[in-house]
């Protein structure tokens, strides 16, 4: 159940769709979506669809809820509180084949991994054999780095105990953890290695597909939803779309004030970091497999990632295939 500070923020993020003069007298189908992880500057696609009101000029009225992680998300959703849920394409595939959720990805928004392999130029870690033996952070355990750490191990043919793992986070200051010998490098998004970049660190980092390619952020749904209202994930598909070809072609920083003033941006104070930040994942993720596949599902990153966890032993859905799909987001791209 969601709590009453959770109903409030559904309330507030609904405010910006109910003074849209594009839905003025008509009435509009109320549509719940969640972030993982609260409302963080990476999530701002899904912020500006409801601040901006590209959600509610497709019909909606939309609310936005931040869970505290993914597997809280994929249970809301499963579960009939929202609708479409942005996830870590790996949790999803996780859930799919673990518990048999009845979930599909109907979008890809980030193509390329947000994850990142951290490490100091003078101790570095530049491929996957420099792991063995070493301490190496992760964001949590059995979270999404934690299973990355495991498939660049399998590529190198190294054990899962053939490293050692710390929590550190999913902060700049992890690279503190490496100055004071407590890990060798650390796993973290693309948030970190662009902040520590800004702050004039030296750093080697790289990212995760360089082992493991595979989907990074999917728009996820139920089966149920994309089989019974087809044409409420066209149109969702449509709003993430404008929400997105806005951040691409128009200054960030006003879409951040924006947003700023309807959702509690951690960093927000940062603005010049926090633009930087998104404007490195639009071009590094959004369109890691070119502008013309914005948003589109990459069938070879799909086969690539579920080969990866096929060759680390771990669970994939009985039907592949059946994990996602390009049936809706076509016909959104193409009006």
């Amino acid at each position: 159940m969601l709590s009453r500070r959770d109903t409030m923020k559904f309330a507030l993020a609904g405010g910006a769709a109910l003074a849209s003069p594009a839905v003025v007298g008509q009435a509009r189908e109320p549509l719940t979506l969640m972030s993982p992880f609260g409302f963080i500057p990476d999530f701002i696609e899904m912020m500006n669809a409801v601040a901006g009101g590209h959600l509610a000029r497709h019909g909606f009225e939309p609310r936005l809820l931040g869970a505290n992680g993914t597997a809280q998300a994929l249970q809301q959703l499963a579960a009939g509180q929202v609708q479409f849920v942005r996830a870590a394409a790996i949790d999803m595939i996780r859930a799919v084949a673990t518990a048999d959720a009845p979930l599909v990805a109907v979008a890809t928004s980030h193509q390329g991994s947000t994850f990142h392999m951290i490490s100091l130029p003078e101790r570095p870690i530049r491929e996957a054999r420099d792991l063995a033996g070493k301490t190496i952070g992760i964001v949590s355990v059995g979270g999404t780095t934690d299973i990355f750490l495991d498939l660049i191990l399998r590529q190198a043919n190294l054990a899962r105990d053939a490293v050692r793992r710390e929590v550190t986070g999913n902060s700049p200051g992890a690279l503190q953890f490496i100055r004071q010998g407590r890990v060798d490098a650390f796993m973290a998004s693309i948030v970190v290695p662009v902040t520590l970049r800004r702050q004039n660190e030296r750093i080697e980092a790289w990212s995760t597909d360089k082992y493991a390619p595979m989907p990074s952020q999917c728009y996820v749904t139920t089966r149920e939803i994309a089989e019974r209202r087809p044409e409420t994930v066209v149109r969702f598909l449509r709003g993430m779309r404008d929400s997105m070809n806005e951040m691409l072609t128009q200054p960030n920083r006003p879409i951040f004030e924006r947003a700023g003033a309807q959702f509690e941006i951690p960093g927000i104070r940062d603005l010049d970091n926090v633009v930087a930040v998104s404007d490195a994942s639009k071009q590094e993720l959004w369109l890691a497999r070119g502008r013309e596949n914005l948003l589109r599902n990459v069938p070879e990153l799909w086969a690539s990632g579920f080969e990866a966890l096929r060759r680390a032993e771990l669970p994939v859905p009985r039907d592949p295939a059946a994990a996602w799909t390009n049936r809706f987001v076509e016909e959104a791209l193409r009006t």
